[in-house]
């Protein structure tokens, strides 16, 4: 699932046209609302109004930023405030892709570079803008967002809808969206989404064991969670790097489509998939889940120290990369790890 978008206060983008005008007024208004829903969070424990489920997670907030930090994330003003925005997501996120190659449209802004997605605060104004792409031949995905981060740029709160999964998937939304605070490459949202899914969910286990103290049970559900998500990204990486054999064959495009069909329906039934799944949604599912073993390598190579780690990472920037969103980011992650790792 997602777990970041910039907020577009930051810097006009790059888009031209009536999208420009259209986006901009949406990204404005949708970050200025979420400033007017915000309160500080110990306002929001004093209130006998707020669900006591809530409570309890809001009230772990501050330990779970100290521990993150004391693992070498950046310390920023983020997640002092509590904003409750009323509904499931905090905005909805339309990629595209080229139908037979994958070839994700692109978005560039100025400071983050090129992005291939565009975030919506309004679920209907990103079904218009999925629409529009499918019209122009595209394969769309639209999905959920339930966090983003502005990168330290801004303060930005926790929202109601981080708290929709429990306490467990709430300590992994603010150490991977921390995790964007503190190293951020422009133009790479392979390797920073990757990253932070690295960072987010090693650390978050770890606190799930050893701070939150959960009964056996739940650390049993969580691992068995976690499990199921490995083994589900195992299959569409599969699926990702097979239908990319296919594109690249020289079989008729009717022949093409007709394999990809067959190849998406039995991974969606293998996996019980009932949304559609197409390039657009294979490319994010990559987005996010790639470079698995460079970073285990690197990890290791940093005897499994967290700050000796973000410390390895943070020398890596946009000069470390061949092309914008590079999608093998593997045998740069293992370079590195030969390379040594800082000391603490």
């Amino acid at each position: 699932m997602s777990r970041s978008w910039l907020a577009l206060a930051l810097a006009a983008p790059l888009l031209g046209g009536c999208l420009e005008v259209c986006y901009l007024g949406q990204a404005a208004a949708g970050q200025e609302d979420i400033g007017f829903r915000s309160r500080p969070i110990e306002e929001a424990l004093a209130d006998p109004n707020v669900p006591p489920a809530t409570r309890d997670m809001l009230a772990m907030i501050e330990d779970v930023k100290r521990y993150g930090e004391s693992l070498g994330l950046t310390r920023t003003d983020s997640y002092r405030d509590y904003a409750d925005l009323e509904r499931e997501a905090v905005v909805w996120v339309v990629t595209a892709s080229h139908p037979l190659r994958f070839e994700a449209v692109t978005w560039r802004f100025p400071i983050v570079g090129a992005v291939p997605y565009l975030g919506w605060f309004d679920r209907d104004d990103a079904l218009r803008h999925a629409r529009a792409l499918a019209t122009a031949g595209h394969d769309v995905y639209m999905r959920e967002a339930r966090a983003y981060s502005t990168l330290g740029w801004f303060r930005d709160p926790v929202l109601s809808t981080m708290l929709k999964d429990g306490p467990e998937e709430l300590v992994e939304v603010v150490l991977h969206e921390s995790m964007h605070a503190t190293h951020f490459v422009a133009s790479q949202t392979v390797y920073n989404e990757s990253l932070a899914n690295f960072v987010g969910n090693g650390m978050a286990t770890a606190y799930v064991r050893d701070r939150l103290r959960a009964d056996p049970w739940r650390l049993f559900e969580h691992r068995e969670r976690t499990h199921e998500h490995e083994r589900r990204v195992t299959r569409l990486g599969e699926t990702h790097a097979a239908l990319a054999t296919l594109y690249a064959t020289s079989l008729p495009t009717s022949e093409k489509l007709a394999r990809k069909r067959a190849t998406i329906d039995a991974v969606k039934r293998e996996l019980g998939i009932t949304a559609d799944l197409n390039n657009a949604a294979l490319s994010q599912a990559q987005a996010y889940n790639s470079g698995a073993d460079g970073f285990a390598a690197l990890f290791q190579a940093c005897d499994r120290s967290w700050p000796r780690f973000i410390a390895a990472v943070r020398t890596i920037g946009p000069e470390s990369f061949h092309e914008s969103d590079q999608r093998a980011i593997d045998a740069l992650l293992i370079t590195r790890a030969r390379a040594g790792c800082p000391v603490e």
